[in-house]
């Protein structure tokens, strides 16, 4: 199996003398969190006293760093596309033991520096995260679904905040909304988002399988969380009426991912649980509390890794991927929240943690022989750092 990857240094490719100088790329990407990578990048000292590469200008302080990856003739995913906002150094007089780790964060970080105090009139919250990442500097065009209109249009959004807290503030409010930024297409640039999780699995990903002849996950630990799901209501005073607009929705009734529901309590074992104040006003109340209960119904949370040498695919957040462990009720579509990418000299590994709403509705009489993986496909590309592995 072939794994690649590139990367860029202020939009620039890095050189060969510049990839051959890294030792491992560690990314880690989060729902609801900056996305981060570690550079690591071995140092030794020259005859004259200086270490080498310290001093380097593609390693400097808010240098841009996009990192690439892809497997055998896949299409090449951005795992990252940030700024550089600290180094870590070790230096040791044991030799080979000094590095240096460049620390790059996700372009989120730039809506994140500021605070600000703005206020918004007549827009709708998605007119407002439009807005926001318009007036970023992005590049990327915004990716912004329309959130539910708001019961009282007269009520003004004020901003006491960076620009990412007021949109997280506003996808919080939406229930089922998420905002966040993903790498562009071209280095030096980002997207905006604010949207909904997918309803269907992501194509491009393989099926994660742990058992047969087409194995291809390392493990998969479930925890079955049915204590969190719940029924949530909601009461809001709308200002400009004074009257009281209220919303009521269970977990149950909300959309889910293909199967049965992961948790069927009765009614005597479900929590209830009411919208906190704060939300007045800013989106219709049944909207809200339908968002709130659908996150509740996701009682399913799984952690495991893929084997390297046999899953041809790359994970990323806010993806759904089809999961297959055999006979069980815990083969289901997962929507991933975590993947941490480790790209080492002749390794490229992925671990992960998942959410499921969802079980299988019934065990399937070949559930003892998963389908094969397809692989992901893809245009070819220049390749600056190529390691071959031998299976």
């Amino acid at each position: 199996m072939r794994k690649e990857f590139k990367v860029w240094y202020n939009n620039k490719p890095a050189t060969r003398e510049q990839l051959d100088a890294i030792e491992e790329i560690v990314v880690e990407q989060e729902i609801g969190c900056v996305w981060e990578a570690r550079i690591k990048i071995p140092v030794c000292i020259t005859e004259e006293g200086l270490w080498h590469g310290e001093d380097d200008p593609a390693h400097r302080e808010f240098t841009r760093v996009r990192v690439e990856a892809r497997i055998n003739n896949g299409d090449w995913a951005p795992l990252i596309d940030g700024r550089i906002v600290g180094r870590d150094g070790v230096r040791s007089a044991a030799p080979g033991h000094s590095t240096l780790t460049l620390i790059v964060h996700d372009d989120s970080a730039m809506l994140h520096r500021e605070v600000e105090s703005n206020s918004f009139s007549g827009q709708t919250d998605s007119e407002i995260a439009s807005s926001i990442f318009l007036s970023s500097e992005l590049k990327g065009a915004p990716d912004v679904e329309s959130a539910p209109a708001r019961s009282d249009t007269e009520v003004i959004i004020n901003q006491c905040g960076t620009k990412m807290q007021l949109l997280r503030q506003l996808a919080s409010r939406n229930g089922d909304f998420y905002a966040y930024v993903l790498p562009g297409e071209m280095p030096g640039m980002s997207v905006g988002c604010f949207k909904r999780l997918p309803e269907q699995p992501d194509p491009a990903l393989p099926e994660l399988t742990l058992l047969g002849e087409c194995r291809n996950l390392s493990e998969f630990n479930v925890t079955d969380n049915s204590a969190e799901a719940a029924d949530i209501d909601a009461a809001f005073l709308k200002f400009s009426d004074k009257s009281i607009q209220s919303g009521t929705f269970s977990y149950r009734d909300a959309p889910r991912l293909k199967g049965a529901r992961a948790t069927d309590a009765p009614a005597t074992e479900t929590r209830r649980r009411r919208l906190a104040p704060g939300v007045a006003g800013t989106t219709d109340p049944q909207s809200a509390v339908e968002g709130a209960a659908a996150r509740s119904g996701y009682t399913l949370s799984a952690e495991g890794s893929v084997l390297p040498l046999r899953y041809t695919g790359i994970l990323l957040p806010y993806k759904k991927v089809p999961v297959r462990l055999s006979d069980t009720r815990y083969s289901a579509d997962y929507i991933i929240f975590k993947v941490v990418h480790t790209l080492g000299i002749s390794e490229y590994t992925q671990s992960f943690s998942m959410r499921a709403n969802a079980v299988s509705e019934a065990a399937s009489p070949t559930g003892g022989l998963p389908a094969p993986s397809a692989s992901a496909n893809g245009a070819a590309a220049v390749s600056f750092n190529i390691q071959m592995d031998i299976f």
